[in-house]
């Protein structure tokens, strides 16, 4: 178990290393690079860095921005437009996001930069679907799908026609979805997208459930489960054979149903499948039609935990509804009535029209059967008024702006056509008349025009400047105070450290002092008493035997003071790690504390067959003493794994324990023990890192520089 932690957590400290590896790299390029590739450097370091919450991003796309305008490098100055929207996304800073990917886009249509007009509109479609606004949303696609195909980008393309399909599906225009599935399947097929086609089969088998055409919808799940099956995404093969096991509900063929959601089932401990609720409550409802009602019962409940877990109102709503329709099954009156009060209040609280009309309808039959007529014809009415107000808006205004969009995009299209057909008329007919006069107006209207786009772009490129000064002044002040607030903390830990410094080193001091007093003057004390002890045996014989005795008592009890102070004399000047160095020492430590059989050390060491300088190596003795005392008061573990690893220009220590851990956000403050740690540690210029959580042990890693 010890060992394949040790194994993981190398493997991801290797990649992690590598990925901070090649930053760290790319800003050493920086430094000596100019023109075209200091601009390639900074809009990768800027694209690396574009996910992250704070200015760093920012920081690169801004300076790539102008670079790339001073050289006139519009691909640049657009890909860095782009960055800037996504950095701004990462901070919260949502009004800036729209701003930065028009200007994008505006850039990209002056130059005609097909690649990037068609990603400026990819990019704005997916915001627009972020916030809701799906008509724009699709306006934005569609533009991207059509330009992304004519530019050769065939698997951009199908990703956007994807975006298409799931939006149209999203208001209920199952037609035009369909279509758009097709088209996208039909791509990515002639891409060989294995992993996009199991997506594509997926969501038709959606959207044949949708359109309640379930043959449809097994025949596409069969498909997507072969393919997710072989490319080994056991998450999306137990989805699968959730939703094939559903369409075999739906066909009535129910000991099919069941037999394959009892094969789900099977791989959720196998596999690690965290949500499994869909599960459950699909195999609740299909012992309800088979009559196994208590297996009915259970699957519901098993479905409600979760669903309660994920915080799922509407799905919690729905499964209260039909635990209400199963106790009126089971004749249990007063908990159906329970669960249909439930459900109702949480659809009021999610707003849920659709889904409240079956919970009043199923409250309807509910009072019916209890002769409530009152009741049950109140329920039936609110029932069929929710149904008669969402038939009349089942999207209509959507669809009607949908088909607005789309006719647009044809015009615009038809319009782009006859301008192209116009101006190559009008070549020809320059190309049949060339005679003076019309070479001279066209010389003094090119010149004129010369001269108005050098004003026009000078007037842009000044206004721009000015933009992008602003915009770097606003950079700036918030750059400032981050690094006033910074420089604020780091004198605050500073001042810290150098105070706790200062008491680890009087400490060592005080121990060196007292070891010394101890052996110089209280040893040779003892050592002078004992001689005079020595001289008096020869008389012993003349002493009386009851004086004899105590004088052996006494002499015992000398024997044992000088044993203690040469014992604590030797352990606070660590007499093995001065004489032997640190491993030596720590395998002494390793040995007394087994000794104890509260805790099982294993101390694995590599690179450290020569020693280091005492003085680092009395601090990292203490540091590790100080971590076992804690984990011996605190942590309640049983094994522990001490690891020393010497490389080039560090060394690594690792200290992981099996025990209980501990909540970081709720332990805000540490102990002296931890502080102490902290202080060695950065006295030496290392930093610490503590992983550490509620029942799931703690691993403490220490990284000090060393010298070659």
């Amino acid at each position: 178990m010890l060992k394949t932690l040790y194994l993981f957590i190398c493997l991801f400290s290797l990649q992690v290393y590598g990925q901070s590896s090649k930053i760290d790299s790319l800003k050493e390029v920086l430094m000596a690079q100019k023109g075209v590739p200091k601009i390639r450097t900074l809009d990768e370091l800027a694209w690396r860095f574009r996910f992250v919450k704070d200015s760093t991003a920012t920081k690169y796309a801004l300076k790539c921005l102008e670079l790339s305008r001073e050289l006139r490098l519009y691909e640049y100055e657009s890909s860095s437009l782009n960055i800037l929207g996504k950095a701004a996304k990462a901070n919260g800073e949502i009004e800036d996001v729209e701003n930065y990917l028009l200007e994008a886009l505006r850039v990209s249509k002056e130059n005609e930069y097909l690649h990037g007009i068609a990603r400026g509109y990819n990019e704005l479609g997916f915001l627009y679907k972020e916030q809701g606004l799906t008509l724009k949303a699709i306006d934005a696609f569609l533009y991207s799908s059509r330009l992304f195909r004519e530019s050769g980008n065939l698997k951009a393309s199908s990703k956007a026609i994807f975006n298409l399909a799931g939006l149209h599906a999203d208001i209920e225009a199952y037609s035009e979805s369909l279509a758009y599935y097709l088209n996208c399947l039909e791509l990515r097929e002639a891409i060989k997208d294995s992993l996009g086609i199991a997506r594509v089969y997926r969501d038709l088998g959606t959207l044949s459930k949708n359109l309640k055409n379930y043959e449809d919808m097994l025949s596409y799940y069969l498909k997507a489960l072969a393919l997710f099956q072989k490319l080994k995404r056991y998450t999306d093969v137990f989805e699968m054979k959730v939703q094939i096991a559903t369409s075999y509900d739906y066909l009535n063929q129910n000991e099919k149903a069941r037999k394959t959601f009892l094969e789900a089932k099977k791989m959720i401990p196998t596999y690690g499948i965290k949500d499994a609720s869909n599960l459950y409550h699909n195999l609740a409802a299909l012992y309800k039609k088979m009559n196994v009602l208590d297996s009915s019962l259970y699957y519901y409940k098993e479905a409600q935990e979760i669903f309660k877990s994920n915080n799922d109102s509407v799905r919690l709503s729905k499964n209260f509804n039909n635990l209400g329709n199963l106790y009126v099954t089971l004749g249990n009156n007063q908990k159906a009535l329970a669960n249909y009060r439930q459900s109702l209040a949480l659809k009021h609280k999610i707003k849920d029209s659709s889904s409240l009309e079956k919970t009043y309808h199923a409250l309807a039959d509910y009072y019916k059967k209890t002769n409530d007529f009152k009741k049950a014809l109140a329920y039936k009415d609110s029932s069929e008024n929710i149904r008669e107000q969402l038939s009349k808006k089942i999207n209509a205004s959507n669809r009607f702006e949908l088909k607005y969009i789309r006719d647009k995009q044809q015009l615009e299209k038809e319009k782009s056509e006859a301008k192209l057909a116009v101006a190559n008329a009008n070549i020809e007919a320059s190309n049949e008349r060339r005679n003076t006069i019309i070479i001279t107006i066209v010389l003094i209207t090119m010149l004129l025009l010369f001269f108005v786009f050098l004003r026009v772009k000078k007037l842009k490129q000044e206004k721009k400047l000015t933009e992008l000064a602003f915009e770097q002044q606003k950079i700036a002040a918030k750059l400032e105070k981050e690094q006033q607030e910074k420089k604020l903390e780091e004198l605050l830990k500073e001042q810290e450290r150098k105070a706790i410094t200062s008491m680890i080193s009087g400490q060592e001091e005080e121990r060196e002092r007292i070891a010394k007093d101890l052996h110089d003057r209280l040893g040779s004390m003892l050592s002078v008493v004992k001689i005079h002890y020595k001289s008096v045996e020869e008389d012993l014989e003349k002493i009386k035997k009851e004086t004899k005795s105590q004088y052996e008592k006494a002499n015992e009890l000398l024997d044992e003071a000088c044993e203690a102070v040469r014992k604590i004399a030797h352990n606070m000047l660590s007499g093995t790690l001065t004489k032997f160095g640190l491993i030596p020492a720590l395998r002494e430590l390793k040995q007394k504390i087994e000794e104890t059989k509260m805790l099982q050390i294993e101390l694995l060491a590599h690179g450290l067959d020569n020693r280091l300088d005492n003085t680092t190596e009395i601090q990292l003795y203490r540091i590790i003493q100080e971590l076992l005392n804690n984990i011996l008061k605190h942590a309640k573990a049983t094994e522990v794994t001490i690891q020393l690893l010497r490389r080039e220009t560090d060394l690594n220590i690792m200290v992981f324990d099996n025990g209980i851990g501990f909540d970081k956000n709720i332990n805000q403050s540490e102990g002296m023990g931890l502080k102490s740690i902290h202080a060695r540690v950065a006295e030496m210029n290392g930093h610490v890192l503590i992983d550490s959580g509620s029942g799931s042990g703690t691993t403490i890693t220490i990284e000090i520089p060393m010298k070659k």
